[in-house]
């Protein structure tokens, strides 16, 4: 058993991110992907400020020290979690770490595994996986490198893995730092062994997040492909996420232009499809809109939440208009689908700044009026007694709009 042991740690085929201290006689197998150094022999292993017990120590050692001094500690790295004897000092990170590494590189053999097969239907669209731990440990295949500010627990698909455990979630489109375009992750929540292997989402910690990225238009052509439906004339279909952000519409294969598709970072749903926002407004079950305060640049952002337990399929609230639609959410997601017999578009309008992302109304939010995801400006609170009790109200009822619904 322990030469078994010796032998699992030193043939782990796992490579720091660094690719690009990698010395030259050693670079054959790297390549460029998209806009990465990248390697497909090997996953890369990423360690944020989190997996160090001096995070400042480790942020302040990528930004000022040498290449031949972050090599080495590269190589240091490397060797104390590949070690057998327990003889190698460690180099500053936290205890759990080693093992969270070899736990997810075992989660990792099988994701590479999955995207090397060539008979797997997706591996045209698939643009790279990972697997994320809570305490900055990512892994990521095929192997790229990473800037070392990096902080998976702050992206995005970590946030929102984390709020829905055992459900499978969407982000919204987004502009990909590795250079493939804009992309959408698909994440899920790795709980917590059990010896009995019963799990409960409710009781059970989430101890990771294993994702994978695809391109922008994807989820729109596998709708097309399964649904032949959605190929009818004045039929659309669309997918989008718990906060409306659309991640299939037909705009998605529609070629860019000046005019007709502009295309945004993040179409929402009240960008293309007004009448549609307007009439799920009144279906209480199904959406609110909130806004929270956005201290860092002192704004108010208003957004749209969706119920994500919701059992029916919704219709119409207004009848008799010209537009119809069904609405449903996808069990065990993030993911509403919807379908539209767009005859004669019904006309509805929600009011959208073309120019920013301002409010074209910051004195008024009310749950039935339609507006695209906006921002307003936070008001200055002043003393209370350098302002009169009028005043005041005002500016209290503006900022406590974050509890009116």
């Amino acid at each position: 058993q322990g030469e078994d042991y010796e032998e699992y740690y030193t043939t782990i085929d796992l490579i720091y991110h660094r690719l690009d201290l990698v010395p030259r006689r050693d670079a054959t197998n790297l390549c460029r992907y998209f806009r990465q150094i990248a390697t497909f022999d090997a996953a890369t292993l990423f360690l944020s400020s989190l997996a160090f017990e001096s995070p400042f120590t480790f942020l302040h050692n990528n930004r000022m020290s040498s290449p031949q001094s972050q090599l080495h500690t590269v190589e240091s790295i490397m060797a104390y979690l590949k070690d057998t004897t327990g003889l190698l000092a460690n180099p500053g990170l936290r205890p759990q770490i080693r093992q969270e590494v070899n736990a997810l590189y075992n989660a990792m053999q099988h994701l590479k595994k999955r995207h090397q097969d060539a008979r797997g239907s997706l591996k045209n669209y698939i643009i790279r996986r990972y697997i994320a731990s809570i305490n900055g440990v990512l892994q990521v295949f095929p192997g790229c490198l990473l800037d070392s500010n990096y902080e998976p627990s702050q992206r995005l698909w970590y946030r929102k893995a984390l709020q829905h455990p055992g459900k499978i979630i969407t982000t919204e489109p987004y502009l990909d730092a590795g250079g493939s375009g804009y992309i959408i992750t698909i994440a899920h929540t790795i709980l917590e062994g059990k010896s009995n292997a019963v799990h409960s989402i409710e009781r059970d910690q989430s101890i990771a997040v294993v994702a994978l990225d695809l391109p922008y238009a994807f989820f729109y052509k596998m709708v097309l492909d399964s649904t032949p439906l959605c190929q009818l004339h004045n039929i659309k279909c669309l997918l989008f996420e718990n906060e409306g952000y659309l991640i299939a519409h037909p705009s998605m294969l529609e070629p860019k232009s000046s005019i007709k598709n502009q295309r945004r970072p993040h179409e929402h749903l009240t960008h293309k499809e007004s009448y549609l926002a307007n009439d799920i407004l009144n279906h209480k079950n199904l959406v609110r809109k909130l806004a929270c305060a956005n201290y860092q640049n002192r704004t108010l952002q208003r957004y749209y939440v969706f119920n994500t337990s919701l059992s029916e399929i919704l219709t119409n609230v207004v009848h008799g208009e010209r537009t119809k639609y069904a609405i449903a959410l996808l069990k065990g997601s993030n993911i509403f689908a919807a379908v539209l017999n767009s005859t004669c578009d019904g006309g509805a309008f929600c009011p959208c700044s073309t120019i920013d992302r301002q409010c074209l109304n910051c004195k008024r939010m009310d749950q039935a009026d339609c507006e695209c995801p906006c921002e307003c400006p936070m008001p200055l609170m002043q003393p209370l007694e350098e302002e009169g009790e009028t005043s005041n109200k005002q500016h209290l009822s503006y900022l406590n709009i974050t509890y009116q619904f």
